[in-house]
């Protein structure tokens, strides 16, 4: 079983895109091994809760969209006021527009890159700021 090799007992992960395909797949691994999840996305995740409840641990369900910045501190404070901690970051979500370049418009531009890049990005930013304030690393600034 996972737990006996990855053990997270009491530990809480924020995972992107948990409602189907890797996100889900992972979401339900890291309960499976013991940790609490938060989901964050704009798809039913009905069904990683169901698999998640089943391993036991407890699922909380972030609706948002990712496509801008607006929300990622509302997802680290929600967790915190859910769970009083958060412990690993999978961000998953992402997307693609499968047509040609040249029929790209701006919009479907900036929310691909901003999805797939921006949030990633702001989020684990957000995230590293909490790991600090939970004392799991140090930050040093090195002036030169």
């Amino acid at each position: 079983m996972v737990k006996d090799l990855f053990n997270l007992d009491g530990k809480v992960a924020i995972v992107t895109g948990a409602s189907r395909g890797l996100g889900k797949g992972m979401a339900i691994a890291l309960a499976q091994a013991g940790a609490n999840v938060v989901g964050v996305g704009q798809s039913d995740m009905t069904l990683t809760k169901e698999e998640i409840n089943k391993a036991g641990k407890e699922f909380f369900e972030i609706k948002v969209d990712l496509t801008t910045t607006e929300k990622v501190d509302e997802i680290v404070e929600k967790t915190i006021e859910k769970f009083g901690r958060v412990d690993i970051l999978v961000n998953n979500a992402g997307t693609i527009r499968r047509q040609d370049a040249i029929q790209y418009t701006e919009k479907d531009w900036d929310d691909i890159l901003n999805l797939n890049l921006k949030t990633v990005f702001f989020l684990s930013q957000r995230v590293a700021k909490e790991f600090i304030k939970q004392k799991y690393c140090k930050l040093e600034f090195i002036l030169t």
